[in-house]
């Protein structure tokens, strides 16, 4: 069992001289065939020995050189859906204690092989020095006519445009349109869902996880502040978290997906 929390992309920084350690569980492989299977899991803890020092998930006991426990644990999944095999990667950092995923849709096992490795790798690059640097300047004095306009740069979400009055409308990747509301409270935008749930909003997750997310999910909801001489928002994102076992959603956990998220102004 393992809880998977909804969205795209982290970031973490390392040196080559100084490799994380990395706990790996073996993954939950659903609809693929068993020497394909063990093919696939043999290359992501290839690759992902390429990153960091890996050991088994079930050498609990284990330390690095300094004496230190392991910096991260990955587990994940691989399910084959109508267009493909899905790709859920979870991971697990024991210095925050945040749980991340990410959520990857192919045509085929081959696609999968070739582009796996860069999907592990975007996960641990070195771009959170640019989340530092956001992190660790003040943020600016925000109204709405800095805040209105077009925005990208979520994972899962093509633009988010948002319109003086406290309006706006999020366009995801699925093609499924959020009409937004906000508003700017002790200098933090706040922005919250108003269109009913949909599915298609948390494309590419199977198909009975989302229904049932659509189904019962809280609103999705942002905090964001305003930085950059007015063109970057970042923050974070608050929505449903799932829990599931062997596919099957087993509970949902309301307010359990937090994750920092950072927009960038694309025009007006």
């Amino acid at each position: 069992m393992f809880i998977l929390f909804i969205g795209l992309g982290i970031s973490f920084a390392f040196a080559q001289e100084n490799k994380p350690v990395i706990k790996f569980k073996p993954l939950f492989i659903e609809g693929i065939g068993s020497e394909e299977s063990r093919f696939l899991e043999s290359l992501i803890q290839s690759y992902l020995s390429d990153i960091g020092v890996v050991i088994d998930y079930i050498d609990s006991d284990y330390s690095g050189e300094s004496g230190a426990a392991p910096d991260y644990t990955i587990s994940g999944s691989i399910h084959v859906e109508r267009d493909g095999p899905v790709f859920l990667l979870e991971i697990s950092d024991a210095r925050t204690g945040d749980i991340h995923s990410i959520t990857s849709a192919y045509r085929s096992t081959g696609e999968l092989v070739l582009k796996a490795r860069s999907v592990l790798e975007t996960a641990f690059s070195a771009n959170v020095k640019e989340d530092e640097k956001k992190r660790e300047a003040l943020p600016e004095q925000m109204d709405e006519n800095l805040i209105t306009g077009i925005w990208r740069g979520e994972a899962g979400i093509e633009i988010v445009r948002l319109q003086h009055g406290g309006r706006g409308v999020a366009i995801f990747s699925s093609g499924a349109q959020m009409v937004l509301s906000y508003i700017i409270e002790n200098n933090i935008l706040k922005i919250w869902q108003v269109s009913p749930n949909s599915e298609r909003f948390y494309y590419p997750l199977p198909f009975n996880v989302a229904k049932q997310l659509a189904a019962g999910a809280e609103p999705m909801n942002w905090e964001l502040s305003l930085y950059n001489k007015g063109t970057v928002l970042g923050g974070i994102k608050i929505a449903t978290g799932v829990r599931l076992d062997r596919g099957e959603v087993v509970e949902l956990l309301p307010g359990g997906d937090v994750r920092e998220v950072i927009w960038i102004k694309t025009g007006h």
